[in-house]
């Protein structure tokens, strides 16, 4: 009789794990290879207390996550215990300068009020519909409706948690799965949908068919992330070794300086000096 082997709680940590790196291996190759160029869009009237705000707000993040860096790559233990909590100031540094530059770029305050994270991002795939802000990478380019994400191939089991899988072109094809799989999360929590009615299963069916999301929005999922403890994602105390986490840790702030210092240029061109 054939025995039936069942996956323990440590094969689905290190899977999951495995996973995440990947896709921020992918993004970290997609960034790398991008230039961010924009455009001003028309005369407006600076908001300089609020960019002065963002700036100082900006550097403080920063330089907590410099040191999160440096303590961590003296003790990989250390990496342990900030990983869970690198992806909320990562986003938060970014959305700062995001806020600064779309501002910039045609007086927008969305990123500077209530329900500037929201805003931001749909003013970012404004700007890149538009073609006032272009990565010279078409999948970071592209606005993604979630009927076309929906419609992806779907991924064989287990595939995406293989150490080369972040060099496949199905490896964006999941980022963007992944990305659209939490924003269907965040909305069925927020407007508290029980998709077991026809009602809110129609409700979902509408957001889909109206809602979309670039690559780029993974810093902002995944800073969503550090509050869903309910949503596969990583276990960094159980069964990932110190150097695989101080490894995460390293790659997603190599994506993230990629990103950053391609704001903080356009930034500067805009309005010097730069933001340092």
């Amino acid at each position: 009789m054939a025995l039936s082997i069942r996956a323990t709680p440590l094969d689905f940590a290190k899977a999951s794990f495995r996973t995440h790196l990947n896709y921020i291996k992918c993004l970290e190759k997609l960034f790398a290879s991008s230039t961010l160029s924009v455009s001003r869009t028309g005369i407006f009237t600076k908001r300089n207390v609020e960019i002065t705000r963002f700036r100082k707000l900006y550097k403080v993040t920063l330089k907590s996550i410099k040191k999160d860096i440096e303590l961590a790559r003296e003790d990989s233990a250390f990496a342990v215990i900030a990983a869970p909590w690198f992806p909320v100031k990562c986003y938060y540094a970014l959305y700062y300068l995001e806020s600064i530059l779309t501002h910039l770029l045609d007086g927008s305050v969305q990123g500077f009020g209530k329900g500037g994270h929201a805003g931001i991002r749909k003013k970012i795939y404004s700007l890149v519909d538009m073609g006032f802000i272009v990565f010279s990478v078409a999948e970071l380019n592209r606005v993604y409706e979630l009927t076309q994400i929906r419609a992806l191939p779907a991924i064989n089991v287990g595939q995406n948690a293989r150490s080369d899988y972040w060099q496949k072109t199905d490896c964006i094809n999941s980022v963007a799965k992944k990305l659209m799989d939490y924003k269907l999360h965040d909305v069925k929590i927020g407007r508290k949908w029980n998709l077991r009615t026809k009602k809110h299963r129609d409700e979902q069916k509408s957001f889909v068919g109206v809602e979309r999301l670039m690559i780029a929005d993974f810093f902002f999922w995944y800073r969503i992330k550090a509050n869903y403890r309910d949503l596969d994602y990583i276990d960094f105390e159980n069964g990932i070794t110190e150097t695989e986490v101080l490894e995460y840790l390293e790659t997603y702030n190599k994506v993230f300086e990629y990103y950053r210092i391609q704001l903080i240029r356009q930034i500067t061109k805009l309005e010097p000096p730069a933001v340092v």
